[in-house]
């Protein structure tokens, strides 16, 4: 029996969607950020992603998951530092939208 979290199953799925991607040549890395690990602060997205030199924020929920106070208060931080900011409750949500900012931004191609 798994005792994974809704969250971290999709954050999982993402990470592998990251790699997959890194395999494929993709101007992609990530960083995941874990509570009680080291410099961790709360109210941080769980994943810091760079593609080809953007930074994009994540977070991760369960569906119908809701972001804390402190959550909402870094996304409107990232909205006015004009960075990236995403909530994602879904692994296909994830894979849409990065192919999509691939095709904005990237000089590689699938």
């Amino acid at each position: 029996m798994s005792k994974l979290t809704p969250e971290k199953k999709i954050q999982n799925k993402v990470i592998a969607y990251i790699k997959e991607l890194q395999s494929k040549g993709i101007n992609i890395d990530y960083e995941r950020r874990q509570a009680g690990g080291f410099n961790y602060q709360k109210g941080k997205p769980d994943l810091f992603i760079v593609l080809e030199g953007i930074h994009i924020e994540i977070e991760v929920k369960k569906p119908g998951g809701k972001t804390t106070p402190l959550q909402d208060k870094f996304a409107e931080k990232c909205k006015r530092m004009n960075c990236l900011y995403y909530l994602i409750d879904d692994v296909e949500y994830f894979k849409n939208l990065i192919l999509n900012l691939i095709k904005l931004y990237s000089t590689s191609s699938l």
